[in-house]
């Protein structure tokens, strides 16, 4: 390990370092704080949205779940503990679920592309069907093997009698073809409802799903039909819940309809679940309501219940009093109580994937964007308790974060398929502002907005990089030089006028650009492979490191070489993320695939796995963040965030004079009580060239200058403004100048205006 060393100005400002050290090593003198202190602490946020839940008829304890974004999860103790299964599915946005009664091995599942099956119990999927339209609904015959229906989105009913190997629209008779769900008549096999969008509600088959005909009652035909239920007590007696029109009950198997919403405190139904004597219904804003078998009166029953929006209902007709509520965002509730109290479902089934990281300086917030559906979360208490974003519609997987320089509740999030999203109320609603969709490729991944300045960033998308300058209205294609179809997973960016970038793809390793995107070039010499999960440029111009299935690779010369930073790391595992502490230059973060968070304090010369993982539930890191004001890592995995405060941090030597520097530096006016001041200096010779401000306690405040030189005078001018573009607090600073013939600081007196 490399050992920052200082002569003189230790002595001078001995006091600095020590101060640094007590600062470092007690975090907890910082009330604000709550992350673990020495430790890694916590596995939030916890979510999971959940479309469907079925039971296997044989066997009560086997249970599976739809988990919108995740794929399919299933339970062999009843619902206490749950297991991820998606090895097959394509598409992990899971709709609905059906087991065949006789066989309950196999099980089939709706995706927003199609239909799938597992003959191994819900464990391993192979596809069926492709559709252009979401699958809601499944139904499969209770006594004929293999004969099922597929109901989709915007193409109508798709049926299959040979187990999915073959299938045929059955279309004939539809008059919406957005279908919901589809059941069979439990004891004439040969009837069938379905639920369609607006204006078709409920249709009619007698003929097995072949031909259909619309319900004749207005009652039943004019709104959108979500779920339907058949009392199997006395299946005359059908339930359906409406999307915008409450509950509606037929008595003589479904030829007249009548509105059953007294009780209910608002009309948008989700779902329905009718057992014995017991009718549950799961709206969209208001949780859960409860029904008995007069149907006189709706009761709510949300105690425990946290999700307003419930998606799914089951229970047993063996034991009506116990259901299982899906929500969207909290996962699954169940109550054994008939809704008199909820308990939320774990047991595994509530991880995040924390695809990306980012948190803002000014503030100290949090914010995690989710793999696989989950969302964006934030937090503002270091990752004790996370609040989730809402008006954010898709469900895809967020690769990216940015904040906004100078506005302090903007910020950004790409989203993997709709594009990039803005908040302007710090993450609690998002909005699309690209309207006339300028941004013509939606898998976005990485993003990074421009220091010191509002609304103007990169983002990396299937096909090359874009850029904006009015904070997503408008983008504008920045691929000149790149490879066509140029997939982007990372960029990183070096502030300036113009900025320096870094892109780096899954097949073409790193370019670079020196012109804020118009024009890039190859530089990935020395890169083993081409893949780049991440990059991250250091202030200086030169210093770039690069996350590879190789290890960390760096390069000190905008990637003229790149050459391995290994040391430390363990062998052969990928490192998937990189991080740094911006205000302490040489400390670098990398996050490892199953071999959890490690630390450099020599800009990646040596690595040391920070705290030895101690607390660290899960290895599997996917995304870094550092709030280097509070001295705070946070590290996304499988499993959540996991955050750690007080690691350590070298103090950088600043001082009035370094002896030997055959550099000078001067600074006017000084003190300074405008708003700038100006530092000059002269080169004899040409050289990589930084003028950066520091605090007292050696923390980097902003890097204003950072490049190769030619020789002669220079003039920076200072606006008082830190990395992020906040204005800095009246006190002593210190500028250093740092160049191949010395290092030249003075001492900065800064009075507020």
């Amino acid at each position: 390990m490399k050992v920052r060393t200082c002569l003189g100005p230790c002595r001078l400002f001995g006091f600095v370092s020590l101060w640094v050290a007590l600062f470092v090593a007690s975090p907890g003198l910082r009330g604000e704080v709550r992350a673990g202190v020495g430790v890694w602490t916590g596995n939030g946020p916890r979510a999971k949205s959940i479309e469907a839940i079925v039971a296997d008829p044989l066997n009560p304890a086997r249970m599976w779940a739809a988990s919108f974004g995740s794929g399919v999860y299933r339970s062999t103790d009843g619902g206490t503990t749950w297991t991820e299964h998606r090895a097959g599915l394509i598409n992990t946005f899971v709709r609905c679920l059906a087991v065949e009664p006789k066989h309950p091995d196999s099980v089939y599942c709706g995706t927003n592309d199609g239909v799938f099956l597992s003959t191994d119990g819900g464990v391993n999927w192979n596809k069926l069907l492709s559709t252009a339209s979401s699958v809601r609904g499944l139904a499969i015959h209770p006594v004929k093997t293999g004969n099922v229906l597929a109901g989709t989105y915007g193409d109508g009913i798709y049926r299959s009698i040979n187990g999915g190997k073959n299938w045929s629209q059955v279309n004939l008779g539809l008059v919406n073809i957005n279908v919901r769900d589809i059941v069979f008549h439990p004891e004439k096999p040969e009837t069938l409802l379905a639920a369609t969008g607006t204006g078709g509600g409920i249709h009619r088959s007698t003929t097995g799903g072949l031909t259909w005909l619309q319900v004749a009652d207005t009652t039943a035909n004019q709104g959108a039909a979500e779920q339907i239920q058949f009392d199997r007590l006395n299946p005359q007696r059908i339930y359906v819940a409406e999307l915008d029109r409450g509950v509606i009950r037929s008595t003589d198997g479904g030829l007249t309809w009548a509105r059953i919403n007294r009780g209910l405190a608002t009309l948008r139904m989700r779902s329905i679940s009718v057992v014995d004597t017991m009718r549950y219904a799961g709206t969209d804003i208001g949780g859960a309501y409860v029904s008995s078998l007069n149907d006189s009166l709706w009761h709510p029953v949300n105690v425990g219940l946290t999700q307003s929006r419930v998606d799914a209902l089951f229970a047993r007709p063996t034991a009506p009093f116990t259901a299982w509520a899906g929500t969207d965002g909290g996962g699954i509730f169940r109550t054994s109580n008939a809704g008199g109290l909820w308990t939320q479902l774990d047991g595994g089934l509530l991880s995040t994937f924390a695809f990306s990281l980012a948190v803002r300086p000014s503030t100290h917030a949090v914010y995690e964007g989710s793999g696989f559906g989950d969302q964006f979360w934030r937090s503002t208490n270091a990752g004790v308790s996370w609040t989730r974003a809402a008006s954010l519609t898709p469900h895809d997987s967020e690769h990216g974060i940015a904040v906004d320089p100078l506005l302090p509740t903007r910020v950004f999030l790409t989203s993997y398929g709709s594009g990039v999203y803005r908040s302007d109320d710090d993450g609690l609603t998002w909005t699309n502002p690209d309207g006339g969709a300028t941004l013509t490729n939606r898998f976005v991944r990485d993003i990074v907005a421009v220091p010191a300045t509002s609304g103007r960033l990169f983002v990396g998308t299937g096909n090359g990089v874009f850029e904006t300058i009015n904070a997503g209205a408008t983008w504008v294609p920045r691929t000149s030089g790149l490879p066509a179809s140029f997939s982007t997973r990372s960029i990183t960016l070096v502030a300036g006028t113009p900025p320096t970038l870094y892109a780096g793809s899954d097949l073409f390793g790193v370019y670079r650009s020196v012109d804020g995107g118009l024009n890039w070039i190859s530089r990935s010499a020395g890169l083993p492979a081409p893949f780049v999960y991440a990059l991250l440029a250091d202030a200086s111009a030169g210093v770039v490191f690069a996350a590879t299935d190789s290890g960390v690779y760096r390069t000190t010369d905008g990637g003229g070489l790149w050459a391995a930073a290994n040391a430390g790391l363990p062998a052969t595992r990928p490192v998937r993320a990189l991080a740094r502490d911006e205000n302490h230059p040489g400390v670098v973060f990398c996050g490892i695939s199953g071999a959890g968070v490690f630390e450099s304090f020599d800009d990646g010369g040596s690595w040391f796995a920070v705290a030895g993982q101690l607390g660290l539930t899960d290895l599997t890191i996917r995304s870094l963040a550092v709030d280097a004001g509070t001295a705070t890592l946070y590290a996304g995995s499988d499993n959540g965030v996991a955050a750690f405060t007080g690691y350590r941090r070298p103090p950088t030597a600043v001082a009035p004079v370094e002896p030997g520097s055959k550099l000078s530096l001067a600074i006017a006016p000084n003190p300074v009580s405008g708003a700038t001041t100006t530092f000059r200096f002269a080169l004899a010779r040409a050289g990589m060239t930084t003028l950066a401000v520091f605090d007292l306690t050696g923390a980097r405040v902003r890097v204003l200058a950072s490049r190769l030189m030619t020789e002669g005078e220079r003039v920076v001018v200072w606006d008082g403004r830190d990395a992020h573009g906040g204005a800095v607090a009246a006190g002593v600073y210190f500028v250093r100048l740092t160049h191949p013939d010395g290092v030249r600081a003075e001492r900065l007196v800064l009075l507020r205006r």
